[in-house]
């Protein structure tokens, strides 16, 4: 089940609506690439959080994620860093996502 800020305190944006609003400027990893991630990759997510909980203030942030599942569609990640803008959210937090939320994969260069 995806994040909610009822259960979770945070969403993910959607990088392919992003993308499809802003083609010139908000550019996403292939679509193969995004749907073939394995366990061990970093991924980048945008997140819209709650600055404390229950608060309607909220913050977002990109955040790196790291891959600790592959479920079918899905993927569960576990957040590298804790935000500047949240309490609510912790490094370590684990959660599922989709392909449609990553919005760029960490590569070592060669």
């Amino acid at each position: 089940m995806l994040p909610t800020y009822e259960v979770d305190h945070f969403v993910l944006d959607n990088a392919e609506e992003l993308n499809q609003q802003y083609p010139d400027s908000f550019w996403i990893p292939d679509q193969l690439k995004r749907e073939s991630l394995e366990v061990g990759a970093l991924v980048k997510l945008i997140f819209s959080m709650e600055e404390t909980e229950g608060s309607e203030i909220t913050s977002v942030e990109r955040m790196w994620v790291e891959v600790v599942q592959v479920e079918n569609d899905y993927y569960v990640g576990k957040i590298d860093n804790d935000p500047y803008g949240s309490t609510c959210v912790k490094c370590g937090t684990i959660f599922s996502f989709k392909p449609c939320h990553v919005i760029d994969i960490y590569e070592e260069d060669s």
